[in-house]
C-alpha cells in the first residue's frame, strides 16, 4: 500500500503542470482536426460532386498528437526529476510511476480517437464523409481496439522514447546523449547491412505484410518497456 501511494504521489507530481498533459495535447487535437476539416472543405468546394469521400486525416496531421508524446517525455524527465529526489523517491519508485502516467497519457489520447471513430461512423463523417479520428487503409480493415491498441503502443513507445534521451542527457550531458544515439544508429545500419548480405529481405517484408495494427502496437509496447528499462539504468546516476 505504501509503495503504491507513492507511485500515485509521483504521477500528482508530474500532474501538477496539466497543461502539458490535458490542455496542450486537446489544443494540439482541436488544432488538427480543425486544419483537416478546413482543408476538406476546400477539396468538396473545389471539386464538388467529384471529390472522393475516402480521404482521410488529409496527410496524416491525426498522428501529430501522438507525435507530441515525445515532449511530454522530454518534458516529464526535465521538470520533475529534480523535485521527485527532494520528495525522497526512490529512482524505481520514479521511474514505475513516470511509466505509469506515460500508459495513462497514451491510453486516454487513444480512447478519444476510439470515440472519435465511433462519432464518425454513426454521423456518416460527420454529415460530409469526413473521417480524422478513424484511421484510413490498413487501421479500416480492423475493430476499434485494434486502432487503439496500436495508437496507445506509438504514444507510448514514443513518450519512452524522449524520457530515456533525457534521462541519458541528465547523467552525462550532450556529448553523451549524441554518443549513444550514434551508436545505436550504427547498430541499426549493421542489422540492415546483415539482413541485406543474408538476403532476408523477403522473411522481413512478410513479416511486415503480417503484422496487423494490434501485433504492431504489442510490439512498439514491447520496445516501450526496453526503453523504460533503459530510462532505470540510465538514471541510476543522473544528477537531479
Amino acid at each position: 500500500m505504501r509503495h503504491k501511494s507513492r507511485l500515485v504521489k509521483v504521477i500528482r507530481l508530474h500532474l501538477a503542470n496539466q497543461s502539458t498533459y490535458i490542455v496542450i495535447p486537446l489544443v494540439v487535437v482541436g488544432a488538427t482536426f480543425a486544419l483537416s476539416m478546413a482543408l476538406y472543405g476546400v477539396l468538396l468546394l473545389g471539386l464538388q460532386d467529384e471529390a472522393p469521400r475516402e480521404l482521410y486525416g488529409l496527410g496524416g496531421f491525426q498522428f501529430v498528437p501522438f507525435y507530441y508524446g515525445v515532449t511530454v517525455g522530454i518534458q516529464a524527465m526535465m521538470y520533475t526529476y529534480p523535485f521527485a529526489m527532494a520528495m525522497s523517491l526512490t529512482r524505481r519508485e520514479y521511474i514505475n510511476g513516470t511509466t505509469g502516467l506515460a500508459a495513462l497519457f497514451a491510453g486516454g489520447l487513444a480512447t478519444m480517437y476510439a470515440v472519435g471513430r465511433a462519432l464518425e461512423e454513426v454521423t456518416d463523417g460527420f454529415g460530409i464523409g469526413f473521417h480524422y479520428f478513424g484511421l484510413a487503409g490498413w487501421f479500416a480493415e480492423f475493430g476499434w481496439w485494434q486502432q487503439w491498441l496500436f495508437l496507445t503502443g506509438l504514444c507510448l513507445m514514443l513518450f519512452m522514447g524522449g524520457f530515456c534521451c533525457t534521462t541519458v542527457f541528465k547523467r552525462g550531458g550532450a556529448m553523451r546523449l549524441v554518443i549513444e544515439l550514434t551508436a545505436w544508429t550504427m547498430g541499426l545500419v549493421g542489422l540492415i547491412a546483415l539482413v541485406t548480405w543474408q538476403e532476408w529481405w523477403p522473411t522481413v517484408g512478410e513479416w511486415f505484410l503480417a503484422l496487423t495494427p494490434a501485433l504492431a502496437g504489442g510490439w512498439m509496447l514491447v520496445c516501450a518497456g526496453l526503453l523504460a528499462l533503459g530510462s532505470y539504468w540510465s538514471i541510476r546516476k543522473a544528477v537531479p
